[in-house]
């Protein structure tokens, strides 16, 4: 059993990363999406374990969880394999951006690459995905940088196109019920909500700010539920089969420009919240996109 194979539930995202290794077209910026932090950073770990191992199997591209390489892996102290992590549970600071920035221009200890993992890449406001562009851009011939998310929305287009996007299969998130129970009500009842019903709508979420980016998540994968359904009448890939006949109507009344507006408007929102726009603004703004693109 290899690295990869320890992953169940991923095999199209690991095939990515594998087929990658093969055929020696190993980037030096990945950007991996997912709902489940575990996934991410356990498919993150596998990719850089087997990019440093030095036995891995030539017709896989897998570890082979013997070499001392793979050894130092596996009990976490691989000294180029580097994950960087943040103090604050909701904020990465441009400070420990710029320290891994830094951290960069060392050369490798033992190996011809140096990995950095980088979860939770969605906390970086504007400011530190500015501060990670650079390096994005002029990269030493040596690092591999991963970045963790659980949504593309969350990151500069400038970030997202300098990154080979991977995106794995949706797990089974658990969010908070009461969080879930108002996003589902918003999404689900945009269309008919009045200026005052939404502005209520927002004082009920401030609470909720810590979350935030949850809702923002719940937002987009309804939204991408749409234009998914409205692109191949196919149930059986829906995050939210439960609301199938809603999804059926609103896909049918929806264009396609209109979904995508409302995704562009989720990502205007990160990009705001990140800017420190007031909430209230940002979020009375992107709920009235989201009732114009429903009407």
């Amino acid at each position: 059993m290899g690295a990869f194979d320890r992953i169940t539930g991923q095999a199209r995202a690991a095939g990515i990363l594998q087929r990658a290794i093969l055929a020696d077209r190993v980037s030096h910026a990945w950007l991996l999406s997912g709902s489940s932090a575990s996934d991410l950073l356990g498919m993150a770990l596998a990719f850089a374990q087997t990019l440093q191992c030095t036995q891995k199997d030539p017709r896989t591209a897998d570890a082979c969880m013997q070499c001392r390489s793979c050894l130092q892996a596996m009990e976490g102290n691989h000294p180029d394999i580097r994950i960087w992590g943040h103090e604050k549970p909701t904020t990465f600071s441009v400070d420990e951006v710029r320290s891994l920035v830094s951290d960069v221009s060392i050369r490798p200890f033992s190996s011809d690459r140096k990995v950095y993992i980088v979860p939770d890449a969605h906390l970086m406001r504007a400011e530190a995905q500015n501060a990670l562009l650079k390096t994005l851009e002029e990269p030493p011939d040596y690092i591999v940088i991963l970045l963790l998310t659980h949504s593309t929305d969350a990151m500069l287009e400038t970030v997202r196109s300098r990154c080979q996007l991977v995106e794995l299969a949706a797990g089974q998130a658990q969010y908070d019920p009461l969080l879930r129970q108002n996003a589902e009500r918003l999404f689900l009842q945009i269309r008919s909500l009045e200026l005052v019903q939404i502005h209520a709508a927002i004082k009920e979420l401030e609470p909720m700010k810590p979350q935030i980016g949850e809702v923002l998540e719940l937002f987009a994968s309804w939204y991408r539920d749409l234009l998914y359904f409205k692109a191949t009448q196919d149930p059986d890939g829906l995050l939210f089969p439960e609301h199938l006949s809603q999804i059926q109507s609103d896909a049918g009344r929806m264009s396609y420009e209109g979904i995508q507006s409302v995704l562009d408007s989720i990502r205007k929102a990160y990009q705001r919240l990140a800017a420190n726009v007031s909430f209230d603004l940002t979020m009375e703004l992107l709920l009235l996109s989201m009732k114009d693109a429903a009407a």
